[in-house]
Formats: C-alpha cells, structure tokens, sequence
C-alpha cells in the first residue's frame, strides 16, 4: 500500500503545531498589517485580530515561495503520494503557487475544494482512513469530491469596511450595504466565491438567518456536522452559541477565525460549516 501524505495550509484553522501534531505538512498563509507580515497559524490568533481592529492598512500575501518549496518537496520525499488541501484558487494564489511547485514532483497532487476550518482537518483524515482501507488516489478523489459537493460555509461580517478594503464587495452591492447598513450572510460557494445570499438589518437578524441557513442545508441534519470559526466580540459568540442551542445544533469543533479570512470579514465576524459525518474510525 502506497504511504499517503497529506498537505494542509491555514485556511484549516489550526496552529502549526497542532497539523503537525495530527502528521499533516503545514503552510501558513500570510496577512499584511500596517506593514508588518504575520504567518497564520504560527502568529497567536486573538492578538492579530486585535490588531485588525486598529490598524489603517490590511492586506493579504502569499506563503513565502520558500516554504511552499520546502513543504513541499519534504512531503514528495516523505511519502509515496501526496495531497494538497488548502484554499480555493479563487481566493488566494496559494493554490496555484502548490500546483506549480508540485509539477516538480511526480506525486504530488492539489484537490481543488471549498471546506474551510475544520472541514479541511477532517477531509483530511477522511483521506488517510480511505487510503487504510485499500482506495487509491482517483477512488480517494472520488469520495472527496461526493464530500465538497454536499459541504458549506457561512459567513457574517458585522463592519463592511474590512470587505470593501479588501475587494470583496463592489458595484451595486457595495452600494446598498454601505448605503442603508445592511449586514450580509454569506455563503462560500462550490466555485470559491464568496457571496451574499441574504441581507438583514440587526446583527442578531443576520446571526439567526446564517444559523438557520446551516441548519436547513443538509436533507437530513442528524447525518451532519455543524463547525464554527468566531472572532473577537463575545456578544457575537454568545448569540451563536444561544442560537445553536435553540435549533439543537451540536457545534463540534470551535475554532479562532483564520487571519485570512478576518482580513476580508472583520475580527468579529463568525462562520458556520455544514459536512457530511465523517466514520473517521
């Protein structure tokens, strides 16, 4: 049986320390604040965010093209084959950066996806336990891609100064949210966009609407698992939390926003995700 190595990058929601922890390669992706270039995954989380909320210049930038080589090549050696579970090429250049390194190396291979946060962690596993089980890499593939199908995300930022800077509103929506202080849910699509599918005028309207979006999105919600990424606003984080109780959403992993992501969505911004149940056993 061929050893499987699996890459992940910190759109995953994990520390450095915890992928390697689980025998994942690690790249952390990169934020730009006021200057100053924090590796996420690496840099403490709550301090960045923190940050965020004071600083006058925010951008995002790639992995350093060094470490992307390096992880890169020490999993190709490492293992017998190898996938790349990062951020969609939508969003970032990052997975386009892998794919090049990884044309290097004949066993080295990118699955395009839309997970965030812990879906990544457990596509992840999925795939090593699928690999135990005999699958090679096109069956493995396969059961991945039934997974991203049948997964979502959604988003509420709650200040859409962090979406304008970051160019993720634009024309007539810009408009109307800046105009009359709409606040979007938002959904990241299978095609890596992100996208408002409602808009509310309370926050606790567009905690509700994104909580019961989540809720509904699965045929059969017991087959599921509900994760969630949060910010910095505990009132945020209470509601979330009332609002999962009252819709009897077991919330399994709970995560800090990723950098990357609060960049474009504020530090106090929060994300539910829906995925099929995994038998990682």
């Amino acid at each position: 049986m061929k050893k499987l190595g699996i890459i992940l990058d910190s759109f995953c929601g994990l520390y450095e320390k915890e992928a390697h922890e689980m025998n994942f390669k690690f790249i952390p992706l990169q934020v730009d604040i006021d200057g100053e270039v924090y590796q996420d995954g690496l840099s403490d989380k709550i301090e960045v965010l923190n940050k965020m909320s004071e600083a006058k210049s925010l951008k995002t930038s790639s992995p350093k093209l060094e470490i992307i080589n390096n992880v890169v090549k020490e999993a190709s050696e490492q293992y017998d084959e190898v996938i790349y579970l990062g951020i969609h090429p939508a969003l970032s250049s990052t997975s386009n950066h892998v794919r090049t390194v990884a044309n290097e190396y004949k066993n080295v291979y990118v699955f395009e996806n839309h997970w965030s946060g812990y879906q990544l962690v457990n596509a992840a596993k999925y795939a090593l336990k699928l690999r135990k089980e005999g699958l090679d890499l096109k069956e493995i593939f396969t059961e991945l891609q039934k997974i991203d199908t049948q997964s979502a995300t959604y988003l509420v930022p709650f200040d859409m100064k962090y979406m304008i800077q970051g160019g993720r509103l634009h024309g007539v929506k810009k408009f109307i949210m800046t105009t009359i202080k709409m606040i979007p849910i938002l959904e990241y699509t299978y095609e890596g966009k992100v996208t408002p599918v409602f808009l509310k005028r309370t926050s606790s309207g567009a905690i509700t609407k994104a909580m019961e979006k989540a809720y509904y999105f699965p045929d059969d919600v017991t087959q599921y698992e509900f994760n969630w990424m949060h910010g910095t606003s505990q009132q945020v984080n209470d509601e979330v939390i009332k609002m999962a109780k009252d819709l009897d959403i077991t919330l399994a992993h709970e995560q800090i926003t990723s950098s990357v992501i609060a960049i474009h969505t504020g530090p106090e911004a929060f994300a539910i995700t829906v995925m099929p149940k995994l038998n990682l056993d």
